[in-house]
């Protein structure tokens, strides 16, 4: 449960739905380890932009769907549901979404009417882009954001708590641009929590954009879970 929910929080200029890239599919892995205990998953990431349906159909450690939409988290086994749970609405924030919707280079922060940019400064060879909390009322539940830029292209982020505390690094270690799309091949995830360190390496490779097979994992059948 633990790797499903850093999955999730993981795995967020405009354009509409009417654009060409509204579909994209990958393979994937996910190694996490926090020093003690390993995990590791396999399988295949597909992305519906236009129906906000997000699956990620594993293989390893075992043969299950996880399939996110709007605020709705399923696991489905063998075709049948087997959990479902209440979520916050993520997928605007995952890597994949900001990726084809080319709103990556902020995180999507200019969409969340939550922070403003303080300032931005070049340091070796990096972009470096400081957002803060809008407002009082927000600064005492959030912290600053650091971006980075490298080349012109997202290069990481890293999330303070209120306390100026670091809580989470996000930090692309590989990349591709496909079709005129920059998309994260291999990102580094870092978190900070009760003095414990959470390494996660998510990797994507055979990105595929707006395929017309694997119509079952983009029109996931949802109608009778979200009643």
């Amino acid at each position: 449960m633990k790797c499903l929910i850093g999955v999730l929080l993981f795995l967020t200029p405009h354009i509409s739905f009417a654009q060409i890239h509204y579909r994209l599919s990958a393979d994937f892995s996910i190694k996490e380890s926090d020093g003690s205990i390993e995990n590791l998953s396999v399988g295949k990431v597909y992305y519906n932009l236009s129906k906000d349906i997000l699956v990620y159909s594993m293989h390893f450690p075992e043969k299950l769907d996880w399939v996110i939409s709007d605020t709705s988290f399923f696991i489905f086994r063998d075709e049948k549901i087997e959990n479902r749970y209440t979520i916050p609405k993520i997928n605007t924030e995952n890597i994949l979404h900001l990726s084809l919707t080319s709103h990556l280079n902020d995180f999507g922060l200019s969409n969340t009417n939550l922070y403003k940019l303080l300032k931005t400064t070049y340091e070796s060879g990096l972009i470096i882009s400081i957002y803060e909390p809008k407002t009082s009322k927000l600064k005492k539940t959030l912290g600053k954001v650091i971006i980075s830029l490298k080349n012109g292209n997202f290069n990481g982020i890293v999330f303070f708590n209120s306390e100026e505390k670091i809580v989470k690094k996000l930090i692309v270690q590989d990349s591709q641009i496909i079709n005129g799309i920059f998309i994260p091949n291999k990102i580094l995830e870092i978190i900070y929590s009760n003095n414990i360190e959470t390494y996660k390496v998510t990797s994507f490779s055979d990105f595929r954009l707006n395929e017309k097979e694997n119509e079952k994992y983009y029109n996931y059948n949802l109608l009778n879970f979200n009643k």
